[in-house]
């Protein structure tokens, strides 16, 4: 429910519970629908190297749809909206699983048409969905509790994920059928409709929706004009399109370039995302000590280093080498991004927030996933699917060569960040009340 005056204590624990409850489910269907798995899909239904790419890049091309999450919340307030997008994200899991049917049944490019759509549409609603997150919690927290409810409901969505994938993992050993993929990810998507009736139950102030409804140009003009935003908008579209080219094409090369079973695969998944929820608890502290810029560099220099791993890959399959790219990998992506947010906050005054951080996501997002789509694909094409490599690890390593050499001045991208005094780099505790 929405109310003009701030929420009572009791409607605030209420509120936190129920927004613990989703997350909690959330994590077990995120899991079943999330990228591992569509890769894991698009990789059974014999898809190019190229068009698997292309679904790596959707997780960030699907921020074209985030500007729906401000009118709608416009219109209906924040958790309404949100849970409106997560029924639709839902419904576009379910076109996701609904193209192995067609590939098989009826034409393959349809199917894979239907797949890039899919991808496209869950990423964009979940985009729209979240939105105006960070002023939801604001709402239902108070400063002496919102770390602590921060901390608890990220540690349960990262758990549940865990759990959900470490239960995926055994159903593919059993049977590593198309049909168990498509089931997964119905699975994922009911989990997903029952997740919404949760954060509908979460009540908000009615300053979120008068805050959705007004206009943004000006926010947005001067967001463009702004010299500090222009380098972030450049080294958060360096860090995406880092993203993007390496992190996908490390689980196809583990698929393809090895030939790994979708169980094994998995695994290594689980250790990605280990490293992501580790880090997402140490980038701050990190960040706090050589201030958030030096993070955010090192942190692409690891990126950069899940690529001289591939390079520098045995011939022969190796499980204990094969965790470092993907220890790298998660890691380095969660500090990135933590650490953007915490350089974001504290630069950008609060009355700017909202009109900035739409801006920024929408071009970093969209921009960055176009720009991967073309340049990974491009690159996938002219090395593995060429046929010049002579033999599909080598392609692999080709690919990665070439990733270096077009991402390495990301580098010099984020050196050109204005570092932060001494006494910014510590976050703010109630960052996420006024944040986006």
């Amino acid at each position: 429910m929405i109310f003009d005056e701030p929420l009572s204590p009791e409607r605030q624990a209420s509120s936190r519970r129920n927004f613990n409850i989703f997350n909690l489910i959330n994590g077990l269907s995120y899991m079943c629908l999330g990228e591992t798995v569509i890769i894991l899909l698009a990789v059974r239904l014999h898809c190019p190297d190229s068009f698997i790419a292309a679904l790596g890049a959707m997780l960030y091309f699907g921020y074209l749809l985030l500007p729906l999450g401000k009118i709608t919340t416009a219109r209906v307030g924040a958790a309404s909206s949100q849970a409106l997008f997560w029924v639709l994200r839902n419904v576009a899991a379910l076109l996701v699983a609904a193209s192995a049917v067609i590939s098989l049944y009826w034409s393959q490019p349809f199917g894979m048409a239907v797949l890039l759509t899919g991808a496209f549409l869950f990423y964009g609603f979940r985009a729209a969905g979240v939105v105006m997150s960070q002023p939801l919690y604001g709402d239902i927290t108070t400063n002496e509790n919102r770390a602590a409810f921060l901390a608890a409901t990220g540690g349960l969505f990262y758990c549940s994920c865990l759990i959900a994938l470490t239960i995926i993992s055994l159903l593919l050993h059993v049977s590593q059928s198309l049909w168990t993929l498509t089931g997964i990810i119905v699975v994922g998507a009911t989990l997903g409709f029952s997740s919404s009736r949760f954060i509908r139950k979460v009540d908000e102030t009615s300053h979120i929706r008068r805050s959705a409804a007004k206009p943004i140009r000006g926010e947005l003009l001067m967001a463009f004009r702004n010299p500090v935003l222009r380098r972030q908008i450049m080294a958060g579209f360096a860090i995406n399109l880092g993203v993007i080219m390496l992190v996908p094409v490390s689980m196809l090369t583990l698929k393809r370039g090895y030939g790994v079973s979708d169980t094994e695969a998995l695994l290594y998944a689980l250790v990605q995302f280990a490293a992501s929820a580790l880090m997402s608890f140490l980038a701050g502290r990190v960040a706090e000590r050589i201030g958030p810029r030096h993070t955010i560099l090192a942190a692409y220099a690891l990126l950069l280093g899940v690529a001289v791993l591939w390079l520098c890959a045995p011939a022969s399959f190796h499980w204990y080498y094969m965790i470092l790219p993907f220890l790298l990998a998660g890691g380095a992506t969660v500090s990135m991004s933590n650490s953007m947010i915490h350089y974001f906050l504290q630069t950008v005054p609060v009355e700017n927030r909202v009109g900035s951080s739409m801006f920024i996501a929408v071009i970093n997002g969209s921009g960055a996933g176009l720009a991967g789509m073309l340049l990974a694909g491009s690159l996938l094409r002219n090395t593995v699917e060429s046929g010049i490599s002579f033999g599909g690890l080598a392609g692999y390593r080709l690919y990665f060569l070439g990733a270096v050499l077009v991402l390495s001045p990301g580098l010099w991208i984020i050196r050109r960040l204005k570092p932060l005094p001494l006494e910014k780099r510590r976050i703010l505790k109630s960052w996420s009340s006024t944040a986006d």
